[in-house]
C-alpha cells in the first residue's frame, strides 16, 4: 500500500544532504530518499523531476545560506578578523565540500532549470573566492598578512583547510580556532 504521509522542503532538504553526505551522487536515488522520509516516490517526483534538479536546488539553498553569512561577514572593517571568521563559516558549512565534489557529476542537461542553477552556483563561487582574494589583499596592505605570500596560496590554504582530518573529534569551532592559530603562528614554539 502507497505511503499517503506529507512532508515539507525542509524535511526534503535535509534529508537529501544526509543521503547525499552518506551515499554520493551515485547512490542518491529518490527510492532510498523515499524510504528515509516514509513517503511515496511520487511525493518527490511532486516536487522535482530527477535527482538532479533536486541536488542542484540544494545546493543552491546550501549555496544562499553561505553567500548570506559571508555577507554579512563581509561587513567588517578589519579583513583579518574577516579572514578568520570565514574560516569559522567554512567549517561550518563543512559539506559544501562534498558538494563541490559531486558538481561534475551532475548533468546540466537534465533541464533548464539544472543548468541555470549551476551557473548560478559557479557565479556564486566565483564571488565568494573574489571576496577571499579582496580581503586578503586588504589584510596584506593593513600588514597583518604576510605581503610575499601569493594571495591564492593563502585563499587555498584557508579553503582546504576544511578538509584537514579531525580524527580526535574535537568540536568544529575549537578545531576552527586550532586551525587559525596554526595559519597565523605557525608551527613552531
Amino acid at each position: 500500500m502507497a505511503r499517503q504521509r506529507k512532508m515539507n522542503i525542509t524535511e526534503l532538504m535535509d534529508a537529501t544532504e544526509k543521503l547525499l553526505l552518506e551515499k554520493g551522487y551515485e547512490g542518491f536515488h529518490f527510492k532510498a530518499l523515499s524510504e528515509r522520509l516514509d513517503v511515496a516516490r511520487s511525493t518527490i517526483y511532486e516536487y522535482y523531476k530527477n535527482k538532479d534538479e533536486l541536488i542542484v536546488d540544494y545546493m543552491t539553498d546550501l549555496m544562499d545560506q553561505v553567500m548570506r553569512k559571508v555577507d554579512m561577514l563581509s561587513q567588517q572593517s578589519d579583513a583579518f578578523m574577516t579572514l578568520k571568521d570565514l574560516l569559522y563559516l567554512f567549517m561550518e558549512y563543512s559539506q559544501v565540500y562534498d558538494m563541490i565534489k559531486m558538481r561534475p557529476s551532475l548533468d546540466k542537461s537534465a533541464s533548464p532549470e539544472v543548468k541555470k542553477q549551476l551557473e548560478q552556483l559557479d557565479a556564486q563561487s566565483s564571488r565568494l573566492f573574489q571576496l577571499l582574494m579582496t580581503l586578503i589583499e586588504k589584510a596584506k596592505k593593513d600588514g597583518s598578512i604576510r605581503a610575499n605570500l601569493p594571495s591564492s596560496l593563502i585563499a587555498g590554504v584557508l579553503f582546504q583547510s576544511v578538509l584537514i582530518y579531525n580524527s580526535e573529534g574535537i568540536p568544529k569551532e575549537e578545531w576552527a580556532e586550532m586551525l587559525f592559530d596554526m595559519i597565523e603562528n605557525g608551527i613552531t614554539t
